[in-house]
C-alpha cells in the first residue's frame, strides 16, 4: 500500500507541474534622455508618460519626445528625450559700406580718383537663438537697431573723351552725379565746385553775373518736379519732424578756384533766387519738416535777406505772409523775376500770377519792389509788404503720383508770361484729370490770355528768348512738344523753336531718327537759353548738349550720362 501511495503522489506532482507555463523572461525599453543612453526594466508601464514618470524624468516646455507620450510601449522600444531650449543673443555687427562709382569728365577714361573713403556702419542685432541638446539648430535675426550709418566710399571714374571742344559765351553751370559743375569759355574748361554728391536742382541759381551759385544742399537721403514743373516725389521723408530736409549754400565766387562751398544760416528753403542787380541779395520761400510726402509743409512766404562776403545772412525781411497756397499748397509756391528786376511773378497748382506792393494809406510814393544798394550794408528797404493778384486760374493735376506745378517765363520787355496752363476736359473726366496742357501768354496788366499751342505736353516749359545778337529774333519762343500729347506726363518731347505769336513752329532738337527727351531729361527747367540768345542747353540721354538755333548744330558737352539742370549767364 505505501508503495501504490508514493507512486500515486509521484504522479500528481507531475501532472501538476506539467500544467504550469515557464516564468516569462523580464521586458525592457531603451531611455536615451541627456545625451545618455540606459535600458530600463518595465512591469505594468503602459505608456511612453508612464516610462518618464517611473524614472523620474521632467520634460521642459520646449522638449520633445519620441515616441509620443500617449503611445503605448512594447518590449525593446527605444524612448528618445530632445532637450530644447530658446536664448537671445545680443551682438554688434558691422554694416558694410557700399561702393560708389562717378563718372567724371574732367579725368581721363578709365582714370580712378578716390573720392571718399568707406567706413563700416555699427548694428546693435538680436536674434532668437534655439538648442536641442545643447547643439545649436536654429539662429533667426529678430530685431536690429542701427547705431551708426555707413559711408558709402566714392570712387571718380574718369569720363573724359574725344568730344570736340564747344565754345561756350559766359558761365555755364549744371549738376553731374549730385555735384555743381561749371563752364566757362569752353566745353574742355570744366570744373566741379562741389564734391560730396547731395546738390539738388530744385534750387540752382546763377547771379546775373555768373558770378554767385546758390543751391539746395539735401540733409536728407534723397528718394528720389519739373516746370518748375513738379514730377518727381522729393526727399525722402524721416521719422523726425524737426530734422531739416534741406540747408542753402553758395559759392561766392565761380571765377576763383579757391572760393568753396559756404553754408548759410537758412534751412527748410523750397524757393530762393538771387535778386536783379543786387547780386549780394536774395529771395526765397520757406517750409517745415513733415515725416510724410513730400517731407515738408510749404509755408508759401517770401523773404529777402542779404549774403556778406563771409556768408552769413544779413537783415532778412518778409515780403509776403505765410498762406495755404490753394489745393495741393502744402508743396509749394515758385516765383520768377521779370527781367527788369521791378516784379515778381509766381506759380502754384492751380494758378498763376504777380506780386505788387499791398496797400499802404501812409505812403505817399507808389512802393516799388526795387532794393536800395547800401553802402555799409543797412538793412534792405521795401516800401511795403507785397500782396498777390491772379492773371490765370486752372483745375489742378490730381496728385495720384506727384504735384504738378506750371513753370513762368518772362518776354524780355517784362510785359507778358509765357507758362502751361492745365486745360479742360476733352471727354467726360473730371477737370483734375484733363490730359491736355497748353502754352499760354499772360499779359501782365491782364490785358489778354492767349494760348498758343494746344495739347503741348504737362512738361512743354515754354521760356522766351532773351535779348540778344542783333541776328536773332528776341521775339522767339522755345517749347517742349510732347510726341503724345494725350499721355504728356510719360510722353517724349522734341524741342521746337515759334514766333512768339504761335506761328513758324519747327522742331531744332533731336533728329528725326532719334527718340525725344525723356522727362527724366527735362529736371526742373527742361533748357535753358544761352544769354546771346543764340543757343539752347538741354539734358538729352543723361548729358548736356548745346543747340545753336541759327544754323541747326548740335554738339553734345559732356558724356557720363549724369548731368541735369543747365544755368546760363553772362
Amino acid at each position: 500500500m505505501h508503495r501504490r501511495a508514493l507512486i500515486a503522489a509521484l504522479l500528481f506532482i507531475c501532472i501538476l507541474v506539467g500544467c504550469q507555463s515557464p516564468k516569462p523572461a523580464t521586458s525592457t525599453v531603451t531611455l536615451i534622455v541627456d545625451g545618455t543612453a540606459r535600458v530600463v526594466p518595465i512591469t505594468i508601464e503602459t505608456t511612453v508618460s508612464d516610462v518618464l514618470h517611473n524614472n523620474n524624468i521632467t520634460l521642459g516646455d520646449l522638449d520633445r519626445v519620441n515616441p509620443q507620450l500617449y503611445s503605448r510601449i512594447e518590449n525593446g522600444t527605444t524612448i528618445k528625450v530632445v532637450r530644447v531650449r530658446e536664448e537671445t543673443e545680443i551682438q554688434e555687427e558691422d554694416i558694410p559700406f557700399q561702393r560708389q562709382t562717378a563718372p567724371n569728365d574732367s579725368l581721363p577714361a578709365g582714370q580712378t580718383q578716390l573720392l571718399q573713403p568707406g567706413v563700416n556702419g555699427k548694428a546693435q542685432v538680436t536674434y532668437r537663438v534655439v538648442y536641442e541638446d545643447n547643439a545649436v539648430v536654429d539662429r533667426r535675426e529678430i530685431r536690429r537697431v542701427e547705431i551708426t550709418s555707413p559711408k558709402d566710399e566714392i570712387v571718380m571714374v574718369g569720363s573724359q573723351g574725344d568730344l570736340p571742344t564747344v565754345t561756350v559765351n559766359g558761365t555755364l553751370a549744371y549738376i553731374s552725379s549730385g555735384n555743381a559743375w561749371i563752364i566757362r569759355q569752353n566745353s574742355a574748361n570744366k570744373r566741379a565746385l562741389t564734391d560730396d554728391g547731395r546738390v539738388d536742382g530744385r534750387i540752382f541759381e546763377l547771379s546775373n553775373d555768373g558770378r554767385r551759385l546758390l543751391f539746395w544742399h539735401s540733409e536728407a537721403p534723397a528718394a528720389d518736379d519739373g516746370e518748375t514743373s513738379e514730377a518727381t516725389p522729393g526727399p525722402t521723408p524721416t521719422s523726425a519732424t524737426n530734422q531739416p530736409f534741406n540747408s542753402l549754400w553758395v559759392v561766392l565766387d565761380t571765377m576763383d578756384r579757391n572760393s568753396k562751398p559756404i553754408r548759410l544760416d537758412l534751412t527748410n528753403i523750397l524757393y530762393a533766387d538771387w535778386v536783379p542787380g543786387d547780386e549780394r541779395s536774395i529771395v526765397y520761400s520757406t517750409a517745415e519738416p513733415r515725416a510724410t510726402f513730400p517731407g515738408w509743409q510749404a509755408n508759401n512766404d517770401l523773404w529777402i535777406a542779404q549774403i556778406s562776403p563771409t556768408g552769413a545772412i544779413i537783415n532778412p525781411h518778409m515780403l509776403l505772409e505765410p498762406a495755404t497756397g490753394g489745393i495741393y499748397g502744402w508743396y509749394g509756391t515758385f516765383f520768377k523775376f521779370s527781367p527788369d528786376g521791378t516784379t515778381l511773378a509766381w506759380a502754384q497748382q492751380d494758378a498763376i500770377g504777380v506780386l505788387q506792393p499791398a496797400p499802404n494809406p501812409e505812403e505817399t510814393l507808389t512802393p516799388t519792389l526795387e532794393a536800395v544798394t547800401p553802402t555799409t550794408e543797412p538793412p534792405i528797404q521795401f516800401s511795403s509788404m507785397l500782396e498777390r493778384r491772379v492773371l490765370a486760374s486752372f483745375a489742378p493735376r490730381n496728385a495720384y503720383d506727384f504735384v504738378w506745378r506750371p513753370g513762368l517765363s518772362w518776354s524780355p520787355d517784362s510785359q507778358t508770361l509765357v507758362t502751361t496752363t492745365h486745360g479742360d476736359p476733352i471727354s467726360s473726366e473730371s477737370p483734375e484729370d484733363s490730359p491736355v496742357y497748353n502754352v499760354s501768354a499772360l499779359a501782365l496788366d491782364g490785358a489778354f490770355t492767349i494760348e498758343l499751342v494746344n495739347r503741348a505736353g504737362a512738361w512743354s516749359l515754354a521760356q522766351y528768348a532773351p535779348a540778344g545778337l542783333d541776328t536773332v529774333d528776341a521775339s522767339q519762343l522755345a517749347y517742349l512738344q510732347a510726341s503724345n500729347p494725350l499721355d504728356s506726363v510719360t510722353s517724349r518731347y522734341q524741342l521746337v523753336l515759334m514766333d512768339r505769336d504761335g506761328s513758324n513752329r519747327h522742331v531744332v532738337f533731336p533728329l528725326e531718327d532719334q527718340p525725344g527727351l525723356s522727362p527724366n531729361d527735362l529736371d526742373y527747367k527742361g533748357f535753358v537759353w544761352s544769354p546771346d540768345g543764340r543757343q539752347i542747353a538741354l539734358i538729352y540721354q543723361g548729358n548736356l548738349f548745346l543747340v545753336d538755333v541759327i544754323t541747326g548744330l548740335k554738339q553734345q558737352v559732356t558724356q557720363d550720362g549724369r548731368a541735369s539742370s543747365p544755368r546760363w549767364k553772362p
